[in-house]
């Protein structure tokens, strides 16, 4: 974890920039221990029968989930979230931030990923109820992204957008604080509408859940057991 190839991480999120670099770095391990325990966090990687051993409802629910194997057009990763998944009756906010680093870590696996960054796609079609907007979980995890985690968000694409969502946008925008604020953007209108839209943005129906329309029939539940089998 003290490995060169490590530290290159950070200095790839920040374009190598040295002094954001090195204060992500430390904000990053601050954090890690934290979360972790100083014991876990320690270990060469984060994995599910260890470090995550204890969050396995939060990772269940398919709140974020990595779309292996598939970038956009400019060879990002892409995270698929689903806000309508969360059910805080399940498990703790930091167990779910553990979560989304255990599932942003697998994505670091990738040095595109690490190269190029990531894309959040946030689909609000499943109708999620007002109650799991929750605000201070929003905030855990955007610092998460935003300042510790070393993958940088190339964008943030919320989609479609229930009127009712309309009450909380400026809120979330608010919340994500400026650097991701910067890199939403809201698409409305038909599915059909909403695919066109990605498609120009680089995000294309091949690399789309089945669920939109696309063509990527990702199991979150498989990949969790595959990797659990290999020890990551």
């Amino acid at each position: 974890v003290n490995s060169k190839e490590h530290k290159l991480m950070f200095l790839r999120s920040e374009l190598f920039d040295v002094q954001p670099a090195a204060e992500r770095y430390a904000k990053y391990w601050n954090k890690r221990i934290e979360l972790f325990g100083e014991e876990k966090a320690c270990k060469p990687i984060l994995s599910l029968n260890d470090a995550l051993q204890d969050d396995e409802s939060a990772l269940n629910v398919g709140f974020i989930k990595l779309l292996d194997g598939v970038t956009d057009d400019r060879g990002r990763a892409l995270m698929w979230i689903d806000p309508a998944n969360l059910d805080s009756t399940k498990y703790s906010r930091e167990s779910m931030v553990r979560a989304v680093w255990y599932i942003m870590h697998a994505a670091l696996e990738s040095e595109t990923a690490q190269q190029k960054g990531l894309v959040f796609l946030v689909y609000i079609g499943n109708n999620p109820a007002l109650s799991v907007f929750d605000r201070p979980l929003i905030s855990m995890v955007a610092e998460s992204i935003s300042y510790l985690i070393p993958l940088r968000a190339g964008a943030i694409h919320l989609f479609p957008t229930p009127l009712v969502f309309s009450v909380l946008l400026n809120i979330i925008k608010y919340v994500l604080g400026s650097r991701l604020r910067n890199t939403l953007k809201v698409t409305g209108g038909s599915n059909d509408k909403i695919l066109d839209t990605l498609n120009k943005l680089g995000v294309t129906t091949d690399v789309l859940p089945i669920e939109v329309g696309g063509k990527v029939d990702h199991d979150h539940d498989a990949w969790l057991a595959k990797r659990r089998k290999e020890g990551k």
